[in-house]
C-alpha cells in the first residue's frame, strides 16, 4: 500500500508540474481584453494646441487619469490595453499635457505620432 501512495503521489506531481501557467497559456482560450484608462481620438490629440484652457482640453480628451498633487501644471492621458496578464507595448499610448497660467504650453508623448499616423491612414485611404 506504501508503493501505492508513492506512486499516486508521483503521478500527481508529474501532473501538476506540467501544468505550468507558461504552458496553459498556449492552450486556445479566450482571453480578456483588459482597457485600462484614457481611449485617446487621434482627431482629438491632433486639435489640441497651444493656449487652450484646461476646460477646453477636458471637453476635448476627457478627464486625464493622473493628475498630480505636487504638479498641478501637468495632467497624463495614459492607454493600455492588455491580454491575459499580458502587457501589449503597439496598444499602450501616453500623453502628458502641459500648463502654465492655466493655457497649454505643451504636449508630448507616443499618443501625438500614434495620431498622425492614424489619420494619414485614414486620409489615404479615402
Amino acid at each position: 500500500m506504501n508503493k501505492t501512495a508513492c506512486l499516486f503521489a508521483a503521478t500527481a506531481f508529474f501532473a501538476l508540474a506540467a501544468c505550468s501557467s507558461e504552458r496553459v497559456s498556449h492552450f486556445p482560450s479566450y482571453k480578456l481584453k483588459v482597457i485600462q484608462g484614457n481611449r485617446l481620438d487621434a482627431r482629438a490629440v491632433a486639435a489640441l494646441q497651444p493656449g487652450m484652457s484646461r476646460d477646453q482640453v477636458q471637453l476635448l480628451l476627457g478627464t486625464p487619469l493622473l493628475r498630480s498633487a505636487f504638479r498641478q501644471n501637468r495632467w497624463d492621458y495614459t492607454y493600455e490595453t492588455s491580454r491575459n496578464g499580458i502587457i501589449d507595448q503597439a496598444e499602450t499610448r501616453n500623453l502628458t499635457v502641459w500648463f502654465e497660467n492655466d493655457r497649454v504650453v505643451k504636449a508630448e508623448g507616443n499618443a501625438i505620432e500614434y495620431a498622425r499616423r492614424q489619420l494619414q491612414s485614414a486620409a489615404q485611404a479615402q
